[in-house]
């Protein structure tokens, strides 16, 4: 039975469910227990005893009475009127009774017998991230979620389609392979209880835009999605998506129910991220290490601890004070004790969340370094002698090669660390090429001009070809100022790299961080140098006193290259003659042939990507956190051998090994949105529902676990209004008595 208030819509052919999606149900009334209705007999009886009381009697008239039945008219008439709303009240209440133990429910949805008959396609979202380890009252959020889901399962029937996405199953591109939904609920619910915390980070958002992806290729008409989730600010949208205007993703037919969890206020205090300032990393030199820290938690820290280790063994400790919504900054130094690489991680001590307690580093102490001399053996004859000789026994050794211009090749560049080009001549496009290939690699290039340097050969066949945004501006070879015999060094950059612990400082200590203004660096004297035109991106090392550039630095895909505005050899300068000269080529090859601190600090879900510069071995492995060892297969591209891998799922330190020699190591840490537990407030979420098109009458916001259940219910066939109809009922009988005992009196 059901009372239906409809909009018109086309008349369907028997035996179809394809309802229109503009066919809609404004009011629906339903009774769950319809048996029940057939207590509406017993609405009957107070009819039959009022006739039965009304039934005829033979009277006789006496005279004497005739007054009497004159004054009682008006009475009699109210009493008749007491009896007909008694028999209203009661028959009102017996039916009221009826109503109510037959459960009527109001739903403004698809009719009911429709309904029953549509199939749904349901996806079920669980937030399996690290946040979700917290705890409650009512237990860990993640072991609530999935007894939540599980009791969803439980309310779908069979012929039902079911999609189970876990947060970090979300991809992270377009890709076009979509999962198949599962018809087996046992099997949904086997796979939700086998659900474990993952490192992985995705969004809220990432995953509502593949729900929609999902639900497009169902053609059942009833689609629902559940979400159970902390919803916390780090993980509710993605910021690339953020400045989209609104999509209307979702059909407006389609229900969305989210489960907020997670009652308690954390504290938790997280390590955001961990720094390497720009450095040469050396045997016994030391580096520093730079910490973010932010209080997440709604309390102030006091003397919380934060530790580094290095090779397993903790060699740093301090405490710090963090208000709450706070973020500090610590710094430990470290000291390299041997060459290789040296794995590294800092530590917090345990709070709420144990997830975010701990980043890892690794570093890379050459022991020796491969140079690829390029020219002529005059231009060369300066460079090659400042290599020969070694400056401490901690630096690291070269082994150098020579090659001319005319057999220069990109077989040269599979063992090089650095490349020197002495003497820049017109490279030809597959020369270029090469060394535009090495820079992606990662490699570092370092450039000497001469008299075949040209602006035109510089800018058609190098810097335009390998990527550098740094350019020339004329053929001129500088000279000193008129009245001026030479130029000089002017201003010196001495925050760069190259210079971290090249010279010993004199007088008081500076504060670290701060320009060494009593350093002196001495002087060459400069005939000739070429007018180099900085990029945004350049960073000028040294200035010379007429004011262009001497040294420049400039970042090119994932490599280095350093551009000298002056030549290697004595017509130019007296510069190979100075003391300067050896210590600044040593470290500035050193500076080059440093890999980029970006290919080995990923986030979890990252991809390791590095290329492989030697034969192929006959086996080349990784080994994951864990120990767990994967086999490798290198991927041949444009004559470009690689390594690529994308199963980085926990964070940790991957290795890889070729015949048991060590290649390479990689730090993987979780993302630092995932530390941001703070609860994302219903507005942020809201717009967010409102931009990807989700209406908002078609969502169920769940409060309480318990709940979800009969909400769902309620969303499906109705709200219940039983009690609405025993209170209704329990009114009436009061009226009823009232009216009743007025009656009495009247007798009386």
């Amino acid at each position: 039975m059901a009372c239906l208030f409809r909009r018109a819509g086309r008349p369907q052919p028997a035996g179809t469910l394809n309802i229109p999606e503009n066919l809609r149900t404004i009011a629906e009334l339903t009774f769950l227990n319809p048996i029940a209705l057939i207590g509406l007999l017993a609405a009957g009886i107070p009819l039959v005893l009022h006739l039965f009381n009304l039934r005829k009697l033979k009277t006789i008239e006496f005279s004497t009475l005739s007054f009497l039945k004159e004054l009682q008219k008006t009475k009699i008439r109210r009493l008749k009127l007491r009896q007909l709303l008694l028999l209203i009240l009661r028959t009102l209440l017996v039916v009221l009774i009826v109503l109510a133990f037959s459960r009527p429910t109001m739903k403004g949805s698809i009719p009911g017998g429709l309904a029953g008959q549509a199939k749904t396609t349901a996806v079920i979202i669980l937030d399996d991230s690290q946040s979700m380890t917290a705890s409650d009252e009512q237990g860990e959020l993640l072991h609530q979620a999935k007894n939540a889901a599980a009791a969803v399962v439980d309310l779908l029937k069979d012929g039902d389609e079911v999609f189970l996405l876990k947060l970090s199953d979300v991809p992270a591109d377009e890709t076009p392979e979509l999962p198949s939904p599962q018809h087996s609920l046992p099997a949904v619910k086997n796979a939700i209880n086998e659900i474990k915390p993952s490192s992985m980070h995705r969004t809220i958002e990432d995953a509502l835009r593949f729900t929609a992806r999902l639900l497009a290729t169902s053609q059942n008409f009833n689609k629902e999605v559940y979400l159970f989730s902390d919803f916390q600010s780090g993980s509710l949208e993605s910021k690339s998506t953020m400045a989209k205007a609104d999509e209307q993703l979702f059909a407006p037919a389609t229900q969305f129910f989210f489960v907020p969890l997670g009652k308690r206020e954390l504290q938790n205090v997280s390590l955001e991220s961990i720094e390497i300032p720009g450095t040469i990393f050396e045997l016994h030199k030391s580096f520093t290490i730079n910490a973010k820290l932010t209080n997440f938690g709604t309390s102030n820290i006091l003397n919380h601890v934060v530790s580094v280790y290095q090779d397993g063994i903790r060699v740093g400790q301090q405490g710090v004070d963090i208000r709450a919504g706070q973020s500090i900054g610590t710094a430990f130094t470290l000291v390299p004790t041997h060459a290789g690489f040296i794995d590294g991680k800092v530590e917090l001590e345990d709070d709420d969340l144990e997830f975010d307690n701990v980043r890892y580093f690794t570093v890379h102490i050459p022991e020796e370094l491969h140079v690829l001399l390029v020219g002529n053996p005059a231009d060369l004859r300066y460079l090659r002698l400042s290599l020969a000789a070694r400056l401490t026994d901690s630096s690291a050794s070269f082994i150098v090669n020579q090659v001319p211009y005319d057999r220069f090749s990109s077989s040269q560049l599979t063992t090089t660390d650095v490349v020197v080009l002495s003497n820049l001549p017109d490279l030809t496009p597959v020369q270029s090429g090469s060394l535009k290939t090495f820079l992606q690699n990662g490699g570092g290039i370092l450039v000497f001009p001469g008299v075949q340097t040209t602006r035109e050969a510089f800018l058609s066949s190098f810097a335009n070809l390998v990527g550098l945004s740094t350019g020339m501006a004329s053929d001129d070879k500088i000279a000193p100022p008129a009245g001026e015999s030479f130029l000089e060094f002017d201003k010196i950059d001495w925050r760069h790299p190259l210079f971290a612990g090249m010279f010993e400082e004199s007088g008081s200590k500076q504060m670290p961080g701060t320009p060494q203004r009593q350093r002196v660096l001495e002087s060459p004297r400069i005939q000739k140098s070429l007018h180099f035109l900085p990029a945004p991106k350049s960073r000028t090392i040294i200035t010379l006193t007429n004011g262009y550039p001497f040294l420049i630095d400039e970042p090119v895909f994932q490599g280095r290259l350093l551009l000298s505005s002056v030549a290697a050899n004595i017509e130019w300068s007296d510069l190979p003659l100075k003391g300067l000269f050896v210590p600044l080529m040593h470290r500035s090859l050193a500076y080059l042939a440093q890999e980029p601190e970006t290919g080995h600090s990923l986030v979890v879900g990252g991809e390791i990507n590095f290329p492989v510069r030697t034969a192929i071995p006959q086996k080349l492995i990784l080994t994951k956190p864990g120990n767990v060892d994967i086999l490798l297969n290198p991927q041949t591209a444009a004559a470009e051998k690689r390594v690529r891998f994308t199963g980085t799922d926990l964070p940790g330190i991957y290795s890889v090994k070729s015949d048991h020699a060590l290649v390479d190591k990689f730090a993987v840490n979780n993302d630092p949105e995932e530390s941001n537990i703070s609860p994302a407030d219903e507005k942020h979420r809201e717009r967010l529902y409102k931009r990807i098109g989700i209406a908002e009458h078609s969502t169920h916001i769940v409060h309480q676990v318990q709940d979800v259940h009969r909400i769902i219910t309620e969303s499906r066939v109705g709200a219940e209004l039983w009690k609405q109809f025993l209170l209704t009922a329990l009114l009436i009988a009061l009226i009823e008595m009232f009216v009743a005992r007025d009656k009495k009196e009247y007798h009386s």
